[in-house]
Protein backbone atom coordinates (compact mmCIF):
# COMPACT_ATOMS: atom_id res chain seq x y z
CA UNK A 1 0.00 0.00 0.00
CA UNK A 2 1.19 3.77 -1.03
CA UNK A 3 0.45 6.89 1.02
CA UNK A 4 1.57 10.39 1.19
CA UNK A 5 2.75 12.58 4.22
CA UNK A 6 4.10 16.15 3.33
CA UNK A 7 4.34 15.49 -0.03
CA UNK A 8 6.62 12.69 0.03
CA UNK A 9 5.02 8.58 -0.85
CA UNK A 10 5.94 6.22 1.61
CA UNK A 11 5.34 2.63 1.13
CA UNK A 12 4.12 -0.34 3.47
CA UNK A 13 4.58 -3.64 2.73
CA UNK A 14 4.56 -7.37 5.05
CA UNK A 15 7.42 -9.91 5.37
CA UNK A 16 7.78 -12.64 6.92
CA UNK A 17 9.76 -12.85 10.33
CA UNK A 18 12.93 -14.11 9.05
CA UNK A 19 12.85 -11.77 6.42
CA UNK A 20 12.14 -9.02 8.71
CA UNK A 21 14.87 -10.10 11.26
CA UNK A 22 17.67 -9.74 8.69
CA UNK A 23 16.80 -6.55 7.36
CA UNK A 24 16.56 -4.99 11.22
CA UNK A 25 19.69 -6.93 11.97
CA UNK A 26 21.38 -5.08 8.88
CA UNK A 27 20.01 -1.62 9.10
CA UNK A 28 21.10 -1.64 12.82
CA UNK A 29 23.56 -3.82 13.08
CA UNK A 30 22.18 -5.33 16.17
CA UNK A 31 21.10 -8.90 16.93
CA UNK A 32 17.36 -9.18 18.24
CA UNK A 33 14.90 -12.06 18.65
CA UNK A 34 11.54 -10.90 16.99
CA UNK A 35 10.78 -7.72 15.51
CA UNK A 36 7.29 -6.74 15.09
CA UNK A 37 8.02 -3.70 12.19
CA UNK A 38 10.67 -1.50 10.85
CA UNK A 39 10.52 1.86 8.98
CA UNK A 40 13.22 2.22 6.48
CA UNK A 41 13.14 6.38 6.41
CA UNK A 42 15.53 6.85 3.69
CA UNK A 43 13.93 4.45 1.55
CA UNK A 44 10.50 5.75 2.83
CA UNK A 45 9.32 2.31 3.55
CA UNK A 46 7.79 0.84 6.49
CA UNK A 47 8.00 -3.40 6.83
CA UNK A 48 5.46 -4.94 8.80
CA UNK A 49 5.76 -8.59 10.42
CA UNK A 50 3.38 -10.58 7.90
CA UNK A 51 3.30 -13.17 10.79
CA UNK A 52 1.66 -11.54 13.57
CA UNK A 53 -2.08 -11.61 14.21
CA UNK A 54 -4.47 -8.97 12.37
CA UNK A 55 -4.37 -6.28 16.00
CA UNK A 56 -0.79 -6.71 16.51
CA UNK A 57 -0.28 -6.03 13.00
CA UNK A 58 -2.56 -2.98 12.95
CA UNK A 59 -0.35 -1.83 16.69
CA UNK A 60 2.46 -2.07 14.93
CA UNK A 61 1.50 -0.34 11.96
CA UNK A 62 0.52 2.86 14.18
CA UNK A 63 3.72 2.90 16.05
CA UNK A 64 5.78 2.73 12.40
CA UNK A 65 3.59 5.60 11.29
CA UNK A 66 4.43 7.28 14.02
CA UNK A 67 8.35 6.92 13.23
CA UNK A 68 7.29 7.97 9.65
CA UNK A 69 5.50 10.77 11.31
CA UNK A 70 8.52 12.15 13.01
CA UNK A 71 11.08 11.63 10.51
CA UNK A 72 8.63 13.72 7.77
CA UNK A 73 8.51 16.41 10.12
CA UNK A 74 12.06 17.37 11.27
CA UNK A 75 11.20 16.11 15.02
CA UNK A 76 13.93 13.75 15.32
CA UNK A 77 16.33 16.12 15.97
CA UNK A 78 14.45 17.22 19.19
CA UNK A 79 16.92 16.33 21.85
CA UNK A 80 14.27 17.52 25.33
CA UNK A 81 11.98 14.88 24.70
CA UNK A 82 9.44 15.72 27.40
CA UNK A 83 5.73 15.06 28.12
CA UNK A 84 4.53 17.99 26.24
CA UNK A 85 6.25 17.34 23.31
CA UNK A 86 5.03 13.92 23.21
CA UNK A 87 1.35 15.00 23.19
CA UNK A 88 1.66 17.24 20.05
CA UNK A 89 3.17 14.23 18.14
CA UNK A 90 0.28 12.43 19.42
CA UNK A 91 -2.50 15.02 18.74
CA UNK A 92 -0.65 16.38 15.83
CA UNK A 93 -0.17 12.75 13.84
CA UNK A 94 -3.04 11.06 15.20
CA UNK A 95 -5.87 11.79 12.13
CA UNK A 96 -3.06 11.07 9.74
CA UNK A 97 -2.37 7.39 11.30
CA UNK A 98 -6.06 6.62 12.02
CA UNK A 99 -6.24 7.20 7.60
CA UNK A 100 -3.62 5.18 7.09
CA UNK A 101 -4.29 2.33 9.13
CA UNK A 102 -8.17 2.92 7.68
CA UNK A 103 -6.94 2.34 4.12
CA UNK A 104 -4.52 -0.23 5.28
CA UNK A 105 -7.41 -2.76 6.85
CA UNK A 106 -9.61 -1.75 3.56
CA UNK A 107 -6.56 -2.89 1.14
CA UNK A 108 -6.53 -6.20 3.16
CA UNK A 109 -10.10 -6.85 3.08
CA UNK A 110 -10.53 -6.07 -1.08
CA UNK A 111 -7.46 -8.46 -1.17
CA UNK A 112 -9.15 -11.48 -0.08
CA UNK A 113 -9.76 -13.34 -3.52
CA UNK A 114 -14.14 -14.11 -2.52
CA UNK A 115 -14.80 -17.06 -4.67
CA UNK A 116 -18.85 -16.33 -5.07
CA UNK A 117 -19.61 -19.98 -6.10
CA UNK A 118 -18.13 -21.08 -2.40
CA UNK A 119 -20.10 -18.58 -0.44
CA UNK A 120 -23.74 -18.87 -2.09
CA UNK A 121 -22.91 -22.65 -1.39
CA UNK A 122 -21.96 -21.82 2.38
CA UNK A 123 -25.23 -19.65 2.69
CA UNK A 124 -27.81 -22.34 1.14
CA UNK A 125 -26.19 -24.75 3.82
CA UNK A 126 -26.17 -22.31 6.46
CA UNK A 127 -29.89 -21.56 5.38
CA UNK A 128 -31.12 -25.29 5.48
CA UNK A 129 -29.54 -26.08 8.85
CA UNK A 130 -31.36 -22.84 9.91
CA UNK A 131 -34.33 -24.21 8.25
CA UNK A 132 -33.95 -27.62 10.20
CA UNK A 133 -33.42 -26.59 13.33
CA UNK A 134 -36.59 -24.78 13.59
CA UNK A 135 -38.77 -27.68 12.27
CA UNK A 136 -37.04 -29.79 15.04
CA UNK A 137 -36.94 -27.73 17.77
CA UNK A 138 -38.61 -29.35 21.00
CA UNK A 139 -40.09 -26.73 23.72
CA UNK A 140 -40.45 -27.68 27.32
CA UNK A 141 -44.00 -27.72 26.79
CA UNK A 142 -43.52 -30.47 24.61
CA UNK A 143 -41.28 -32.40 26.94
CA UNK A 144 -43.98 -31.97 29.71
CA UNK A 145 -46.82 -33.00 27.56
CA UNK A 146 -45.53 -36.24 27.31
CA UNK A 147 -44.54 -36.99 30.39
CA UNK A 148 -47.75 -36.53 31.93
Amino acid sequence: MKFTINNDEWQIEEKSKDELKELYEKETQEKTYFVFGVTIKSAHIIYINKDMCEEQKIKTLKHELTHCYIWEFGLYNVMDINEEVICDIVASSNDFINVIVEQYKKDKVNSIDIDSDKINKIEQILLCKKEGEKNNVKYISDYSNNNT
